[in-house]
């Protein structure tokens, strides 16, 4: 090679530097070519140090996988795996074209790129980052619960979850209970709600804990699941809550607390409360009264399976490792061992479990025979449910509560048991103290109504609508019944048909206290029989007749009850029961009378014959000087016998009257006669009476001492009509309403006495009056003020609800009420009011209609207006709505009725419209949030083309129904809710 070739690239290169650097340029080209191969050779060395380190920091995340490594390190391990990459690059280029030592100028640029390499790589090996490169890992935004049961295929199960996922969508509820009683499924729900798709998508962190008495412990336990490294020392509790507060009040998060007991101080374990970030928090309990002491918006019920579901499950856990179970021989016994699992999964599935191997008849027929009230049978789901039920048995620590408990097992499972004749029950054993001239039946009623709800708190008891009635499931009452079988003070016989073959009391029932008989047939009256306190020969058909003697030997009975028996006549022996406190014979329908020896019964406390044929009034019953409670029919017998009404006013200690009126027209004609009685009685504080007209009403207020007395009276009062069984306006109600009004066919001229009556009531019902034409020139406002359920029907002249047009105030030249019309009312129900055009008409008085939840609107033909002038900002609080038979209206709520608002019925939840010949748009602006609708019902609205909803402005809403032709025409500017409707020619009622 001719030294041109050596030196010619080199002199290009003098050409770009300069004469100058001529020689300083070739010596270090040649320089650099020299050291090529010392430079490969160190790169190569380098290299592999590097790598080495790589490896050994991998081994140390691989020994350290509870912790993560460092953002930093996660960059240098790309760097080395990237510089790994182009040293091969290198390597490849070196070996291949093993350049000779003239190269010099190929030579000297690979070597220079690899001394730069070298360098780099040198770096590498000293980074900072290799220091302290594990950190503690971020929590999971889900730790998923291993070996959940599945609730696919169970409605009932399924149905919770479902609603608890629609209510996590729902922006305005932040806290939500679910309830149960043990066993009914509630940790399973809870579990597979954290491990839900829907709701990792949901929040950025689900934490699932099972709640603590200790809430140092609880508080312990959020902060491990949020990774943080916390000091457990109980002094350092508000530090934990700062450090837990700063770490989710950024996020959206999911606090799933499970088998709650107590009250829970969120904000004291750091949860934040009034952060608007999107953080909920789920409390499970087997407590009702734990939901209402720690704020919850919601509450879900968890209900035991249906008998089919619990069939299923019981049936698939035994199918899965013994198929014999379908067997013709196995399955009926197998149903009925179902049955003794009272639908509850945690029972289905452990003593499922303890049948599944059992191959032949023979023994499912003897593990049925095992299978008694506990705690006999040695099983692992009856051992943990009896624990617990017993431990809340335990926890009343008051013998009185603990015997109210009992005593309710007499009645059949699930079976509706009134609270007011429950209570009368407990009294009339003594469980509620003496009633005596010092200590009133109100309060001993008042005791009871207390112990009821504290049962029911502590889910012993279940309450029914309203607190009506009150109920006791399987596995309570099977507690109660096995632990009354070990207490001779709660000794019981009963005799319920198909619930009989679960006691394990057999003794006679003459030796018991309390007994329950259902299938009476035979009447033993030779055995002593004076221990029983309690006889319930309740729903009994086929008891026609009593056996003159059959209460002989009953010296001690507290309580009979003959409720819708067969009788037609009580025994001679009746005179016998002379410690009795109770006596119902109502829904007797053949007795037609009481006998002489009813007056014998000097401590009879309680009578009722309501659906009787007695005729009004029996005359025996002045002599029952001691009877706090009467119930009777008004009925005129067919020989129009006499009225033996004086006897009224013998009952001087008489505190609650009810007078059933069947013959009313009679009635219309004797009422003054008969009330006149009634009010000389100082000491009643319940009545149940119809009177004739307001006149009627008036007088009796005018001459009633109780009334005069200013006491806490308590009353159902029918004025112009007829008594009803269940009165309309309280069907609606999750509490008891006491004191009810109806006013039917009045008049502006008679309405005085009803006027001195509203400020007490809580429902009123106005029926066909004949000159009202609104609310508040009827009755004024402050009379108004207690009303918490309204109904008003057949008023023909009502022309609006509540209006301001009439006010001689005014607020920027428009007349403003001056006082707050009806700021407790709840529930509001116009109907057949045929002139009604316009319910609201503001503008209104702040904290007027604050508190109503729900407004139902039924057959109003000349109605156009709900909501004008801005009334409509007053409903803050209205759930549901409802619109049903309005011919003329077009527009739920006109855009000049909103002023500006966005969001004007914040909490409503139900829509229902229903009939609507004309009815156009829901609203003529599209711009309103519909922030908590939930269901929208619409049926029949032809001329509805259009719904303002979209994805956006009703993102909770779950359901659309109406007719499939009416949501084929409808006109779209945005289906996003084309998934949510299903086609339906139902009436919505």
């Amino acid at each position: 090679m001719s030294g041109l070739e050596v030196v010619a690239p080199l002199v290009g290169e003098v050409g770009a530097h300069g004469i100058g650097e001529l020689h300083s340029t070739i010596a270090s080209k040649i320089a650099s070519s020299r050291n090529l191969d010392d430079n490969y050779n160190i790169l190569l060395k380098d290299m592999e140090m590097l790598l080495a380190i790589k490896k050994d920091k991998e081994r140390e995340v691989q020994r350290n996988n509870h912790k993560d490594t460092t953002n930093a390190y996660k960059l240098w391990t790309n760097r080395v795996s990237d510089a790994a990459e182009e040293v091969q690059k290198l390597k490849v280029k070196y070996e291949e074209k093993m350049l000779p030592w003239w190269r010099i100028q190929r030579r000297s640029h690979l070597s220079e790129e690899m001394e730069k390499k070298c360098n780099y790589v040198r770096e590498l090996k000293k980074d900072e980052c290799l220091r302290d490169f594990l950190v503690d890992k971020p929590p999971e935004p889900v730790l998923k619960e291993l070996n959940v049961p599945q609730i696919s295929g169970y409605p009932t199960l399924q149905g919770a979850l479902k609603n608890m996922l629609g209510l996590l969508k729902n922006n305005k509820i932040k806290v939500i209970g679910v309830c149960g009683t043990k066993g009914v499924g509630k940790t399973t729900i809870m579990q597979n709600l954290n491990n839900n798709e829907e709701v990792a998508k949901l929040f950025e962190i689900v934490i699932f804990v099972k709640a603590t008495a200790d809430d140092h412990k609880l508080q312990e336990k959020i902060a491990n699941r949020l990774m943080l490294d916390i000091e457990t020392n109980k002094k350092h509790s508000g530090d934990v809550a700062r450090r837990i507060h700063k770490e989710l009040e950024k996020k959206k998060y999911l606090l799933i607390l499970d088998e709650v007991e107590d009250a829970i101080n969120l904000e004291q374990l750091g949860i934040p409360s009034h952060v608007n970030n999107g953080g909920k928090v789920v409390i499970a309990t087997r407590l009702p009264r734990v939901y209402k002491l720690n704020k919850v918006q919601r509450v879900i019920k968890v209900m035991e399976l249906s008998p089919e579901e619990a069939w299923k499950m019981f049936r698939d856990t035994v199918h899965a490792f013994n198929p014999k179970i379908d067997s013709l021989e196995i399955q009926p016994i197998a149903k009925l061992v179902c049955k003794r699992c009272s639908r509850l999964p945690l029972l289905i599935y452990n003593i499922a479990n303890s049948f599944k191997l059992k191959e032949s008849a023979s023994s499912w027929s003897a593990g049925l025979e095992d299978l008694k009230p506990w705690p006999e049978l040695q099983n692992q789901g009856l051992e943990e449910l009896y624990s617990c039920l017993k431990f809340c048995y335990d926890e009343l620590k008051d013998k009185k509560k603990q015997k109210c408990f009992l005593y309710t097992s007499l009645y059949p499972a699930n079976s509706k048991v009134y609270t007011d004749y429950l209570v009368e029950c407990w009294a009339a054993q003594g469980l509620l103290g003496d009633i005596n001239d010092k200590r009133s039946y109100r309060s001993a009623r008042n005791c009871g109504i207390n112990i009821l709800e504290h049962l029911a708190n502590v889910s012993l008891l279940e309450k029914g609508e309203s607190m009506i009635y009150v109920n006791m499931n399987h596995c309570m009452r099977q507690l109660a019944l096995h632990i009354s079988s070990k207490d001779p003070e709660c000794s019981f016989y009963l005799q319920d048909g198909e619930e009989s073959e679960n006691l394990s009391n057999s003794r006679a029932w003459q030796q018991a206290r309390w007994v329950s008989m259902r299938q009476l047939l035979d009447f033993p009256t030779s055995q002593d029989s004076s221990m029983i306190l309690t006889l319930l020969l309740r729903k009994n058909p086929k008891l026609t007749t009593i056996p003159p003697t059959f209460f002989e030997n009953m010296s001690s009975l507290l309580l009979l009850d003959l409720y819708n028996s067969m009788i037609t006549q009580l025994p001679s022996s009746l005179s016998k029961l002379t410690c009795l406190r109770g006596l119902f014979l109502n829904s007797c329908e053949l007795l037609e009378s009481l006998s002489s020896e009813i007056g014998s019964l000097q401590f009879l406390e309680v009578l009722d014959i309501r659906d009787t044929k007695v005729t009004f009034i029996p005359l025996q019953i002045g002599c029952l000087t001691n009877l706090r409670c009467l119930r009777i029919p008004f009925i005129v017998s067919e020989d129009n016998e006499a009225q033996n009404v004086h006897v009224i006013s013998k009952l001087h200690r008489l505190e609650e009257l009810t007078i059933q009126v069947i013959s009313y027209e009679q009635w219309c004609n004797d009422a003054e006669n008969v009330l006149q009685h009634v009010a000389s009685l100082e000491n009643v504080t319940h009545l149940r009476c119809c009177f004739p007209s307001s006149i009627i009403l008036g007088e009796f207020l005018s001459r009633s001492k109780s009334w005069s007395c200013k006491q806490q009276n308590s009353f159902r009062f029918f004025v112009g009509c007829q008594n009803s069984r269940r009165p309309q306006i309280l069907e609606s109600f999750e509490y008891k309403i006491t004191n009810y009004l109806r006013y039917c066919n009045g008049g502006q001229k008679d309405d005085s006495a009803i006027i001195e009556v509203l400020p007490k009531t809580d429902a009123f019902e106005l029926v066909c009056h004949k000159d009202i034409k609104k609310l508040t020139n009827f009755a004024g406002v402050v009379c108004l003020e207690r009303i918490r359920g309204l109904l008003i029907t057949r008023c023909n002249k009502v022309l609006t609800i509540v209006s301001a047009d009439t006010s001689s105030n005014t607020m920027n030249g428009i007349q403003i009420e001056t006082r707050v019309i009806l700021p407790n009312l709840e529930q509001l129900y116009l109907e057949n009011l045929l002139n009604l055009k316009c319910v609201f008409r503001g503008p209104l008085h702040s904290g007027t209609f604050s508190r109503l939840q729900t407004l139902s609107l039924k057959n109003c033909p000349s109605l156009s207006d709900i909501f004008s002038n801005g009334a409509i900002q007053h409903f803050s609080e209205l759930q549901n709505l409802k619109l049903e038979d309005c011919s003329k209206i077009e527009v739920l709520i006109r855009e000049e009725d909103i002023e500006g608002e966005r969001d004007v019925l914040p909490k409503l939840e139900i829509l229902l419209l229903v009939n609507l010949p004309n009815f156009k748009t829901i609203c003529s602006t599209h711009t309103l949030a519909w922030s908590s609708l939930e269901l929208l019902r619409i049926h029949n609205c032809p001329k509805l083309k259009t719904l303002p909803l979209d994805s956006d402005n009703a993102v909770n809403l779950k359901s659309i129904k109406g007719q499939q032709e009416w949501w084929d025409e409808l006109e779209w500017t945005n289906n996003k809710v084309r998934p949510i409707f299903a086609a339906s020619n139902e009436y919505f009622s």
